[in-house]
């Protein structure tokens, strides 16, 4: 019998003890990571915490922690896992627990963790000590403060981040952060400094990409001040440039790309006048004929397509693309007599892009048969003008090449002289084996103005073929330009936008079209 009352004691106890071991509850963490021996085991204690039992509750026993612990190191991963929390009442702690003037690794890392952590609560309580933060002597720190900031979109700390974003003294790294925060914040005020920016070089660094997205994401007052520069009337930015060894012809090209970006048509005439831009230099002028038709097609700018068709006569491959894709975004079908006369003008690489624009414009599927059947000729012709060429090495299996490319382009005009410019028509098309036919379906429902058909595009914004996925993205942009309807539709697909463009950051195979992805998240989350 006393066996049986040990036993039931014994279990009693047990239960109690496990009850007061409870990993539910925040009094178990507290005296395991308080009572732990060292560092390591306090550290140990509180990632065990954070992978497997953090929640709300545990939130209040973090911050009193936060304040109660001496070892830096395991403040900071407090820190870290309060961040993730994302609760406003951690802002308080956060900000006590932070050192502007730490000098040791340890404490350093600990203003940076709790940089982070304020920037992912978001809370405008923490722009105090974010800004603190930005006078540390820890570049790391000073990164992850300034990101915080564009994170919460603090008009009070557009100063300091203003004065970062434009002194030549500071580290180019923490320069393109400050611009970035800049974009984030959206502030007319940065304006100026942002085009400047645009044309600085510091140690072979460039700010453009950064200073013409911010730009962008500031808008039509950006335009406002990038319209006289592009029509040469600011003469303090030009005396400026003078100054800096900075040549008009970048003033006038990367201002006519942002425009060209952002839709913007007050200089449009100003624009098409640069197709015909001299030079005694055939790289400027080229450049500059370039960004002038690259911004035309993106302003789908019916002025441009006459002046773009006479230039299609370029022998210069890379200079007639970008002409012929001019051409193919306004949907110039005025200059596809054009581009199938030059189909047979000049080597293959430019005969090939005309080929490509009557492929994105044209409806007569029977051109591409006669191109194909005179490529034996041209080639061979060409090849007598330069041996040394490369595929000139064997003419026919060339031959063969060019005249496989040349019948699948025949493809999109098969679809086109069914479809026309109906939208609803080339909606069926959008999955079509041949990635050319997905891309010119892309390109004509967006020019179609077909409201409704917005939500095909958006939800194909994932295609993997780059020219494809461009044509999607640019697509979706002219509907939402065009409709407020469209807007509507495609805010409705504005998570699935937001995780694809996070999952896709650094991706090195979408780099070349995901800023124009980026540019139509911004459009859609502003509404």
């Amino acid at each position: 019998m006393r066996r049986i009352v040990v036993g039931g004691l014994l279990s009693i106890a047990l239960l109690t003890s496990a009850c007061k071991s409870d990993p539910a509850l925040p009094e178990t963490w507290e005296k395991r990571i308080s009572g732990a021996k060292g560092q390591k085991e306090k550290l140990k204690a509180v990632a065990e915490l954070r992978e497997h039992h953090m929640g709300p509750t545990m939130v209040p026993m973090l911050e009193k922690r936060l304040g109660d612990e001496k070892k830096a190191e395991v403040k900071a991963a407090i820190a870290r896992i309060l961040g993730e929390a994302k609760l406003p009442s951690s802002v308080d702690a956060l900000s006590e627990a932070m050192d502007p003037a730490a000098s040791d690794s340890d404490a350093k890392n600990l203003n940076k963790e709790i940089a982070i952590a304020l920037g992912k609560i978001n809370d405008p309580r923490g722009v105090a000590a974010l800004s603190k933060l930005l006078k540390t002597k820890d570049n790391y720190t000073v990164i992850a403060a300034i990101e915080s900031l564009g994170d919460l979109r603090a008009k009070e700390s557009f100063d300091a981040l203003y004065s970062i974003a434009t002194d030549d003294a500071i580290e180019p790294f923490i320069t393109k952060k400050a611009i970035v925060s800049l974009g984030e914040m959206a502030d007319p005020r940065a304006v100026p400094g942002l085009i400047r920016a645009m044309f600085k070089e510091r140690k072979g660094i460039s700010f453009y990409m950064e200073s013409s997205f911010a730009l962008y994401q500031i808008g039509t007052p950006a335009a406002d001040l990038l319209v006289p520069v592009v029509e040469g009337k600011d003469k303090e930015l030009t005396e400026w440039a003078a100054k800096n060894n900075i040549k008009d012809v970048a003033l006038l090209a990367k201002g006519v790309q942002v425009l060209g970006d952002l839709h913007d048509k007050r200089s449009e005439k100003t624009i098409v006048g640069y197709l015909n831009f001299k030079s005694d230099f055939d790289d400027i002028k080229l450049i500059m004929r370039m960004r002038a038709a690259d911004a035309l097609g993106r302003m789908r700018s019916k002025e441009g397509v006459k002046p773009l068709a006479a230039l299609l006569d370029e022998n210069e491959a890379n200079a007639r693309k970008e002409y012929v894709w001019s051409l193919a975004r306004i949907g110039g079908k005025d200059g596809v007599a054009k581009l199938v006369e030059t189909a047979g003008k000049g080597p293959w690489g430019a005969r090939e892009e005309s080929m490509r624009g009557a492929a994105m414009l044209g409806e007569d599927p029977g051109s591409f048969d006669k191109f194909a059947a005179a490529e034996q000729k041209l080639f061979e012709a060409e090849c007598k003008e330069d041996e040394g060429y490369e595929e000139c090495k064997d003419v026919a299996a060339s031959v063969k090449k060019h005249q496989e490319k040349i019948l699948a382009y025949k493809n999109r005009v098969v679809a086109a002289a069914e479809c026309k410019s109906d939208g609803a028509c080339w909606v069926k098309h959008l999955d079509a084996k041949d990635e050319g036919v997905r891309e010119r379906a892309a390109y004509e429902i967006g020019r179609s103005g077909n409201a409704a058909l917005i939500d095909e595009l958006m939800k194909r914004l994932p295609e993997k073929n780059l020219d494809t996925r461009l044509a999607i993205i640019q697509g979706a942009d002219w509907l939402i330009d065009d409709s407020k309807d469209a807007m509507a539709g495609a805010r409705k697909s504005l998570p699935a936008l937001e995780k694809q463009v996070s999952d896709e950051r650094g991706k090195t195979e979408f780099i070349k079209v995901n800023e124009d992805l980026r540019r139509l998240l911004v459009k859609v989350q502003r509404g």
